[in-house]
């Protein structure tokens, strides 16, 4: 029964043709609720729907239902901003310099930022890891950002969040691509995260070849190192090159410039694809599952403060963990959360979240030695 006490705009030309309602009712905060069943196809309803709850000063939110389907209209209306570019622009400058003076700090094997202000030209020893690092970054990012906007999904140019050198092995933290309001579905949501991590992988692995060939296998360096977690790609790369499992029988590749920035760039695409949040995992997570996806959230952060607790040197773990959940690790459904995923769809997911297995390191970085 559509309720006596509804007493808002008249409903029928926005679901004329659309939805069948069984029920409508309007909440003390003016959401409207609307229940009934689909007269098309989901993929053919939201559009026509949302311009229509629009015109009326409402955000619909279509959701399955037991009784067939929900849309929840809230009020008010995204407004979509152009695309900005002056801070993008400002902070993947000041990461360029943070991570090149970081590859400069690395070759050098030293903390004298006074040796580089007097000797400018040493930061030439920086660009193969900074030209490495940010170029797998940069096409992840890329990835994202084309497929969004391929998509028609309102996403911001890419952040790039530099890091201090000398307290950062890597002078970056990454980059984010900020999307201005919800997916609209779960298709999108799915293209637009794996896009990212995709793209960067193709041009990081021909530069771990590249910088694991022009390496050197020895024995590990006197003192205190820093001994690189192994991946099944790495493991594998690392025996393709050099025709043996490492580290192995006392020896281990010691990596240049360009294969550290590319093994950098394996674990920062390792962490995006953890299944948990608005991470690229988390919503290749929930295109897959749906509201299943907060139960794998909640087993992988569990896993993660296991490694962190039981594995030697593993704090960073931990650390992770903190920032998932201050993040939250629950993911927020698209727009339309009733249009499922094609086959072709849950064959992406799935390389996805294989890519993520592939890539997974139980102790990324642990100190050696000291």
């Amino acid at each position: 029964m559509i309720s006596s006490n509804f007493v808002e705009h008249d409903l029928q030309p926005v679901f004329a043709d659309l939805i069948a309602p069984t029920n409508i009712q309007r909440s003390e905060d003016g959401t409207i609720i609307v229940r009934g069943r689909l007269l098309e196809a989901p993929d053919r309803v939201y559009g026509p729907l949302r311009k229509r709850f629009e015109r009326l000063g409402y955000t619909p939110f279509l959701r399955a239902h037991a009784d067939g389907i929900e849309v929840i209209a809230a009020r008010g209306v995204v407004t979509r901003r152009p695309l900005r570019w002056g801070i993008n622009a400002a902070l993947f400058a000041a990461t360029i310099i943070s991570v090149l003076i970081t590859g400069t700090l690395n070759e050098l094997q030293e903390l004298d930022f006074a040796r580089l202000f007097r000797e400018p030209a040493l930061l030439g020893l920086g660009v193969p890891f900074a030209a490495t690092l940010l170029g797998i970054l940069f096409t992840h990012e890329m990835g994202h950002f084309v497929v969004s906007r391929i998509r028609g999904a309102p996403a911001s140019l890419p952040y790039f969040i530099p890091m201090l050198p000398g307290i950062s092995l890597t002078g970056t933290l990454g980059a984010v691509i900020v999307q201005r309001e919800p997916f609209e579905d779960r298709r999108t949501l799915l293209e637009v995260a794996v896009a990212g991590p995709l793209a960067g992988l193709v041009v990081a692995i021909p530069l771990l070849l590249y910088g694991l060939a022009t390496s050197t296998v020895d024995g590990p360096p006197a003192g205190t190192y820093i001994q690189e977690g192994n991946s099944l790609i790495y493991a594998v790369a690392k025996y393709a090159v050099f025709g043996q499992w490492l580290p192995g029988n006392g020896v281990d590749v010691q990596l240049n410039a360009v294969a550290w920035g590319a093994w950098i760039g394996l674990l920062i695409t390792m962490f995006n694809l953890l299944p948990v949040g608005q991470l690229d995992g988390g919503h290749i997570a929930y295109a897959l599952f749906g509201r299943g996806a907060d139960l794998l959230a909640y087993t992988v952060m569990g896993m993660c403060v296991i490694l962190g607790l039981f594995l030697p040197n593993n704090y960073p773990w931990l650390i992770w963990v903190a920032l998932i959940a201050l993040m939250g690790p629950r993911h927020p459904p698209p727009f339309n959360d009733v249009l499922r995923l094609r086959p072709a769809h849950v064959v992406l997911g799935t390389v996805g979240l294989l890519t993520f297995l592939a890539l997974f390191m139980p102790s990324p970085l642990v100190v050696v030695g000291g």
